[in-house]
């Protein structure tokens, strides 16, 4: 009998880890389509990407970790940084490694699009600081380098200082050039086949951040050298056979074209800047973004030219490859060069037409991004619902294997009693010890339930802050009144589900199951105190300090300070006596901080 036992507990144990291994691998292929589907649709990657939330298992918190990952960089792409912020911020806290630098450039990449150098650069170097601290001769490590160096590199950059800006692109150069695989792959340039060629790419690129920073810096000679040596290197690592990164080399080479375009347009070499144009245009034909940069850069050749309406035929490609691809931003700044280059010219009357179109506009842009913020915050209640429906099957499934494993093993220990009368004793102990032990990790589950509810709440409250904000501000861009009170509807809704009863009933719910006479002997005790100083009550009983508080009941830190204030009144607690402590001591048992 007791080998029959056994084997049903492996049988039992095999089932989960065979499910859960299984589950894992569904999604990591899954993982892969949403990379994919991400290059051709992001709307559709982002449908794709909730879907798979979902219905992931809650075991599988590196997959999650990633998915959210991806889609905070689609939503960067869509440029949403408070969606793509909490991406990252949430992707991070999934992920096993917690300190990872990836997610650090990640975060400070939503800043860098925002503008925000300093917060952008504290990432960069964070991330800088981990990279430094692991094993230089791993490949990640040598990616992650001068990934964070080339962006402080390009922060200083865009801030004009450009020694500062120098000094970092010529450490991530010296970084690639140092890894083991670049060298492999010099050494491999004379012989028959191409090792490593992505390490040649690496380098490549590089080059090309330090021609940017040299064209704008008005160094156009240097420029054009570094120019030379990224292509020489792209030259190289197109000839690797099966090379999956070959169609971006070739757009990386196209990328070149285009800047030596700019840098003969400035110093009037129009002839050289036409020969350019014509090598760009055959290698970017697959990227929309750098198609329109490529009509840009023609109008501006035009414009130097005094070209009226060859230029305006440019801005006019730029901008319908703009419409067409979703590229909302660039294309507004294109309609603003457009006005701008019109009323330089004396059209006037054009120029209020495309006025208007600019206009409709940011009013389309702006709408777009509320419907994507409301579709947001909606599949956040409906993950919500989801997962803790699946939290209940699956623990409806784990009980029963439980509940099969402790029945044979009640029939063994009832076999085994029988042959052995002198061990009855000490297997009813064991009876009553594990019976204690269940009831205290059902008091235990109790409690880390209610942590978990309560940072959940305080998650999504400041979730719904933000993406208020964000609806501040581009209600502000909405130049009509009309359409200004339309949002009106929106920021009570969001406001609403702020001040949501259900999540105060929910957590009452989970608090009176963890500790069940708090509130009737602070009720009995304390007869004067009002629904509201009970619920601040429980929230200290959870260690909650005043900003969490805030953020769970919608109030402000200030109102939440003067109704500790009140509360210390009604309970006629001693100056020296905390009302923390008070709190925590009345009652019994005392939750750690969230």
């Amino acid at each position: 009998m007791y080998k029959i036992f056994v084997a049903y507990v492996i049988v039992v144990f095999n089932l989960v880890r065979i499910d859960a291994q299984e589950s894992s691998l569904i999604s990591n292929l899954e993982l892969d389509s949403l990379k994919t589907i991400r290059l051709a649709s992001p709307d559709r990657a982002i449908r794709y990407a909730r879907q798979l939330l979902i219905t992931l298992s809650p075991d599988q918190k590196e997959i999650e970790s990633k998915i959210l990952n991806v889609l905070g960089e689609i939503y960067i792409d869509l440029y949403l940084p408070s969606i793509a912020l909490q991406c990252f911020i949430e992707s991070g806290q999934k992920s096993i490694s917690r300190q990872s630098p990836w997610n650090k450039i990640n975060i400070g990449n939503v800043y860098f699009q925002q503008g925000q150098w300093l917060e952008a650069k504290e990432r960069y170097l964070q991330a800088l600081d981990i990279f430094r601290r692991r094993p230089p001769d791993n490949d990640n490590v040598v990616n992650g380098k001068s990934v964070a160096l080339s962006n402080l590199g390009r922060i200083e950059r865009n801030l004009k200082n450009y020694d500062d800006a120098l000094v970092f692109f010529k450490e991530a150069l010296d970084v690639r050039r140092g890894q083991a695989r670049y060298k492999a792959f010099q050494r491999s340039l004379t012989g028959k086949t191409i090792d490593y060629p992505g390490s040649g790419k690496g380098v490549a690129y590089q080059h090309s951040l330090m021609a940017q920073l040299y064209y704008a810096w008005n160094l156009n000679d240097m420029a054009l050298e570094q120019l030379k040596a990224a292509d020489s290197l792209l030259s190289y690592v197109m000839l690797a056979p099966k090379f999956k990164e070959s169609q971006s080399c070739r757009s990386d080479l196209g990328k070149n074209h285009l800047l030596r375009m700019n840098i003969f347009s400035s110093v009037e070499n129009y002839a050289g800047a036409y020969v350019e144009s014509k090598a760009a245009i055959s290698m970017l034909k697959q990227s929309p973004i750098q198609m329109a940069r490529y009509h840009d850069a023609m109008a501006n050749i035009q414009i130097k030219q005094d070209s009226l309406y060859s230029a305006l035929g440019s801005l006019d490609k730029a901008l319908k490859t703009c419409e067409l691809n979703g590229l909302s931003m660039f294309e507004l700044s294109l309609l603003e060069k457009k006005i701008e280059f019109m009323r330089s010219n004396n059209l006037e009357k054009s120029a209020l037409d495309v006025a208007e179109t600019l206009i409709k506009k940011k009013d389309l842009i702006s709408s777009k991004r509320m419907e994507l913020l409301l579709e947001s915050l909606n599949y956040k209640s409906e993950l919500d619902i989801n997962r803790e429906k699946l939290k209940e099957a699956k623990s409806r499934e784990l009980i029963s294997y439980v509940l099969a494993g402790l029945s044979l093993m009640i029939i063994g220990m009832v076999l085994i009693s029988l042959r052995n009368k002198r061990r009855t004793e000490t297997q009813k102990a064991l009876i009553h010890q594990q019976e204690k032990q269940i009831a205290e990790n059902k008091l235990s589950n109790k409690q880390d339930e209610l942590i978990k509810l309560s940072a959940h709440i305080v998650s999504k409250n400041d979730l719904l802050g933000s993406i208020e904000k964000d609806l501040e501000y581009y209600t502000s861009l909405i130049e009509s009144k009309s359409d200004k009170r339309v949002m009106e509807p929106l920021k009570k809704i969001i406001q609403n589900k702020i001040d949501d009863s259900s999540d105060w009933e929910q957590f009452q719910n989970q608090f009176s199951a963890a500790y069940p006479k708090f509130v009737e002997s602070l009720s009995k005790g304390y007869p004067d105190l009002r629904t509201a100083d009970i619920k601040l009550c429980c929230y200290l009983k959870m260690s909650m300090n005043t900003k969490e508080v805030a953020k769970v009941t919608g109030l402000s830190v200030r109102a939440v300070e003067n109704k500790r204030y009140r509360l210390r009144k009604k309970l006629d607690l001693d100056t020296e006596i905390s009302l923390d402590s008070f709190i925590h001591a009345f009652g019994g048992g005392v939750l750690s901080s969230l």
